[in-house]
């Protein structure tokens, strides 16, 4: 059967959310501001179909399509997976899933067993952290860190912590203005750009959650994201002045403090093998090196 892809659109979060939130999945890649702010960039589309939540996007330079894991009710998913392979063989591919995890493994090996080849992707493996730990940051692995936070609010004892809302959404568009002066023009940044630029415009309507830092009347940090899941929350976005290197840190732990207690895991993506980001991200100790990986199905199911 033919699936009924349709592109992301403000309408679908409710849907989105509501499968994805009773699911394990923690990768980042279903948190419903990833799937909708990325979705002009990949060409993202989504189905529901036979009982099943499909993501289809756009790889390889916008030439060969994609799938996430499909999430619904285990019974069907052979039959979903078999319209996938059919939906894909009408661009003469084989059937390409990403981000796939170690639980959509286990799936896998029931549904496809021996007919996929499976593929690491470290640069694309979430850092996943106890909410508990960024907010205290306690331990001797963690004392660098508290060192950067003792540094900054003795600098500048008078920091306040806000949300974001529309009164100083500008004010964070204007730091990410900062930045990216500073930054190379590639498409990457410059996809990121429109995104945290539409994450302040419709941060509402999104469901996002945001928190800024103000330094002696201006914006130097801000952090934005949401759920993915009942237990994880997701931060997708994150800016400091380069000016003031401890405000990562500080923006870090004032988000982590500030997020809904009843999310006990805290998904800071991935380090797309950018060397700086990873030490950064290793530096803080994750729980969890979320393993995710690329999986070509090479034969009919």
């Amino acid at each position: 059967m033919k699936i009924a892809f349709h592109p992301i659109t403000l309408q679908d979060k409710e849907r989105i959310q509501q499968v994805v939130s009773g699911s394990p999945y923690q990768n980042c890649d279903l948190s419903f501001a990833n799937l909708y702010n990325w979705s002009s960039h990949y060409k993202t589309q989504i189905a529901f179909h036979k009982g099943a939540m499909v993501v289809r996007f756009m790889t390889d330079g916008g030439t060969r399509p994609a799938y996430l894991m499909p999430i619904g009710e285990v019974e069907n998913l052979k039959d979903v997976f078999a319209d996938m392979m059919c939906d894909c063989c009408t661009n003469g591919e084989h059937l390409l899933l990403m981000s796939i995890t170690e639980p959509s493994l286990k799936l896998l090996d029931e549904i496809l067993p021996n007919r996929y080849r499976l593929l690491p992707n470290r640069d694309y493996y979430d850092y996943i952290y106890e909410r508990e730990k960024l907010c205290s940051l306690s331990g001797k692995k963690l004392q660098s860190k508290r060192n950067h936070i003792n540094k900054f609010e003795r600098s500048y004892p008078d920091y306040i912590y806000e949300p974001i809302t529309a009164s100083n959404a500008t004010e964070c568009m204007e730091l990410e203005n900062k930045w990216f002066a500073l930054s190379g023009k590639t498409d990457e940044i410059n996809a990121e750009r429109e995104i945290i630029c539409r994450s302040l415009r419709e941060k509402e309507a999104i469901g996002l959650t945001g928190g800024a830092i103000r330094v002696n009347g201006s914006i130097v940090a801000f952090s934005m994201g949401m759920p993915i899941n009942c237990n994880t929350f997701d931060v997708s976005i994150e800016k400091a002045d380069p000016a003031i290197p401890e405000a990562f840190a500080m923006i870090n732990r004032e988000f982590a403090r500030h997020i809904p207690e009843q999310y006990t895991n805290i998904n800071r993506e991935e380090d797309l093998g950018i060397e700086g980001l990873r030490k950064a991200k290793l530096s803080y100790k994750p729980d969890i090196l979320l393993e995710k990986n690329i999986v070509i199905v090479h034969t009919d199911v």
